[in-house]
């Protein structure tokens, strides 16, 4: 199966539908995503209040039509992202200058019509703009213009989609990209279909975590999605990952938990550096920004990745935020890489594990009865080693010392800079001669913080 094919198509699937925090094309999207996986929708009354985030109308465009001298220059409701999400109406005249105030182009993209979503997150500082290819403005010449827009809003729902793959533990690990970018693929209809396809693997196979995707409106789905569940359920979420922009050109890059060096880290950085063409490490908030703030907000500290293909924080590829970001702009192999990637560092927590050690003393590891001796260098003998021959040989020396219950595989594999799934199966030989006993590593929920009310019933019961 050609697994990047298979997200490619899935994605330009999902981008038909020109979905927004709260549209009506939100369901139609959620009920196509169904025919992947199982999906149980969540939903948020327009209104809705947390920290003052709010669950905004539901908003659609009926006319946004630009005229000069009762000639049409511009029809801004042809495009999903014509008008300016949640502009106002306004219907009147204006200069040039004047309607100039109120258009949005990219002067480096001419061809582009931008992405304007600030006042979907900021409704009380809504105006109205139109998003116009700069080539197109740049033929307007001064005079008076004549704006017709129409904007609609009504009471509407905001809807996130969860779906749950239950494993042995329920500690559970999330998976979660959003939905709200209507019509863009790399941002985030490709972030979507990738942990889609990644689901569907976990789904035909037994795992120890329980795992959970969660797709839904950028921040505000998360904000509110976290709200509604209890303490005991939020901490029952031992990590998770956002995925974000998987198709495009830049190095597979990912960003920390806040904390940094969880076990989560590790695996992603392993599987990174083992599988990735290009892997670029950064530190928290540093990738492309995402719900990875949410999900470690004060009271939840879920730890929390991004993995994006990210070139900067604020310029994350030269299409982004555009009508350009489409699924012909992702590459295949890009998509399988962002997936395999994401599988393997999985797998590494799975079935992560502490070696134990059976012995005292040292073992003779080339005798008949271990056979587990890793060649080193010898002036006198050409072995025919090869690279990572050497740092096999570095671990075979290191290991008796790493077998006191302090390190984990994945721990040991990071430090040797050698794959997880190698190193796994190393160990397994030192398993199957009984000189270690292989303990699963299990991923412990961090402790979260109190809050000040909290902090003095402590005091006060202590």
């Amino acid at each position: 199966m050609n697994l990047g094919a298979s997200i490619k198509a899935l994605t330009r699937s999902l981008c038909a539908f020109p979905t927004g925090v709260v549209a009506p094309a939100n369901e139609p999207l959620f009920a196509r995503l169904r025919a992947e996986i199982p999906l149980a929708l969540h939903r948020y009354a327009s209104g809705g209040e947390h920290n003052g985030w709010l669950v905004p109308d539901s908003w659609s465009v009926e006319r946004a039509l630009v005229t000069r001298d009762g000639l049409p220059v511009a029809d801004c409701a042809a495009h999903p992202l014509g008008v300016a999400a949640y502009s106002t109406s306004f219907t009147g005249e204006l200069s040039l200058d004047e309607l100039l105030a109120h258009v949005v182009s990219r002067p480096d993209l001419p061809d582009a019509i931008p992405y304007h979503c600030m006042w979907q997150y900021r409704p009380w500082d809504a105006d109205w703009a139109l998003c116009v290819p700069h080539a197109q403005v740049e033929t307007w010449r001064p005079g008076r213009y004549r704006v017709d827009l129409v904007t609609r809003r009504q009471q509407g729902e905001m809807l996130v989609a969860v779906a749950d793959k239950r494993g042995v533990s329920d500690r559970t690990i999330v998976l979660n990209a959003h939905t709200c970018h209507p019509v863009m693929a790399n941002d985030d209809m490709a972030g979507v279909a990738v942990l889609v396809r990644l689901f569907q693997r976990l789904l035909e196979r037994e795992t120890f975590y329980s795992y959970r995707l969660v797709l839904g409106p950028e921040h505000l789905g998360t904000i509110f999605y976290l709200a509604g569940l209890s303490r005991a359920e939020r901490e029952r979420l031992v990590c998770g990952l956002f995925l974000d922009m998987p198709g495009t050109d830049g190095p597979l890059t990912i960003a920390s938990t806040f904390l940094g060096g969880q076990p989560l880290d590790l695996a992603l950085a392993n599987a990174a550096r083992h599988g990735a063409a290009a892997f670029r490490p950064v530190s928290w908030r540093q990738g492309a920004g995402n719900d990875e703030t949410v999900w470690e907000a004060p009271g939840y500290e879920v730890p929390f990745a991004e993995v994006s293909r990210a070139h900067s924080l604020f310029e994350p590829f030269r299409e982004y935020h555009t009508s350009l970001d489409t699924p012909d702009l992702m590459d295949e192999g890009q998509l399988e890489e962002t997936l395999l990637v994401l599988d393997a560092a999985l797998d590494a927590l799975e079935r992560d594990a502490v070696p134990m050690r059976r012995f005292d003393g040292l073992p003779c590891l080339s005798s008949p009865r271990y056979r587990l001796y890793r060649e080193r260098p010898d002036p006198s003998v050409d072995k025919g080693l090869v690279a990572d021959d050497e740092a096999w040989g570095v671990l075979a020396d290191s290991l008796p010392r790493y077998l006191d219950g302090s390190l984990s595989l994945l721990e040991i594999a990071e430090r040797h800079g050698l794959p997880f799934a190698a190193v796994r199966r190393e160990l397994e030989r030192w398993e199957e001669r009984r000189l270690v006993d292989l303990v699963p590593r299990v991923v412990e929920r961090q402790p979260v913080t109190l809050a000040a009310e909290d902090w003095e019933e402590a005091v006060r019961g202590g």
